[in-house]
């Protein structure tokens, strides 16, 4: 069964005709339609519930008063021990400048004392002069030469002690060939003091001295000079006062030149050379 639909209002002619033409608003309209809106109380909006959830370590409330008055007197007290902290850091700095100065002052102190201690007592070699040689021949053994020595201790600090270590010790030579051993007497010395040494060397029981030197021996006057060389050997100690600073091992070489070996033998020259090692 079917349906009539009326005609819509909107498609008649008539009611069209019959609707109110609208019109324009005037400016007093304009102004009652403002005056009713600012009238009106605005729109409330509906209310509506929050769920927050925070962690039980981030709940937040609000102290008591009595604490503030608790946290305020232990800012108190936490502030005086500061302010004394930095009183007390014056003293430290000054006690650390101090003991600066005085490790200044020791090292000083001693850096001057070894300078003095080695320009003191540095050892030096003592020095060999040769003063005298003479010649004694004996008909049932080798000739024996008695050589004098004049020696020097050039350590001002320092005492020396030296000879009677071996019993060669000391050797006289003639080119290459030894005419001559014998021992340094021991002998000990003060700083600064020269000593007179005598050191005695005989021949040698098998070996028959060389015809130059045997020719020497036997001159009645100085016709024959010869060239020699004496050679000294021995440890030497160097001490200040009653201790004992240094060892070293001494040689020394004389070369000099007599005008004979026989009768009124001089040393014309020599030559006299110490080192230590």
């Amino acid at each position: 069964m079917e349906e009539r639909v009326g005609p819509n209002a909107a498609d008649d002619p008539q009611s069209q005709s019959l609707r109110p033409e609208p019109t324009s608003p005037t400016n007093s309209d304009n102004n009652n339609n403002l005056s009713l809106q600012l009238a009106l109380p605005p729109a409330r909006r509906p209310l509506e519930t929050y769920v927050i959830q925070v962690p039980k370590d981030q709940i937040y409330r609000v102290p008591p008063p009595e604490h503030a008055i608790i946290v305020e007197n232990h800012r108190k007290a936490a502030a005086k021990p500061a302010a004394g902290g930095k009183k007390r850091k014056r003293p430290c700095l000054m006690i650390l400048i101090w003991i600066v100065i005085v490790l200044v002052v020791i090292g000083a102190i001693i850096g001057i004392s070894l300078a003095v201690l080695y320009h003191h007592f540095t050892p030096k070699a003592p020095i060999f002069s040769l003063s005298s040689l003479h010649v004694k021949q004996f008909p049932d053994r080798p000739a024996r030469f008695d050589v004098t020595l004049k020696v020097n201790n050039p350590n001002e600090k320092m005492g020396i002690k030296y000879g009677g270590f071996s019993d060669e010790d000391a050797r006289l030579i003639f080119w290459t060939k030894t005419i001559g051993t014998g021992q340094i007497a021991r002998l000990h010395q003060n700083g600064g003091v020269s000593e007179v040494v005598h050191v005695k060397l005989d021949g040698p029981e098998d070996v028959p001295v060389p015809p130059n030197v045997q020719k020497s021996m036997n001159d009645k006057k100085p016709e024959h000079q010869m060239t020699l060389e004496l050679k000294l050997n021995s440890p030497l100690k160097l001490n200040v006062w009653k201790l004992q600073m240094w060892k070293r091992e001494m040689d020394v070489v004389c070369k000099f030149r007599v005008n004979t070996l026989g009768v009124g033998t001089k040393i014309m020259s020599q030559d006299c050379k110490t080192t230590l090692s």
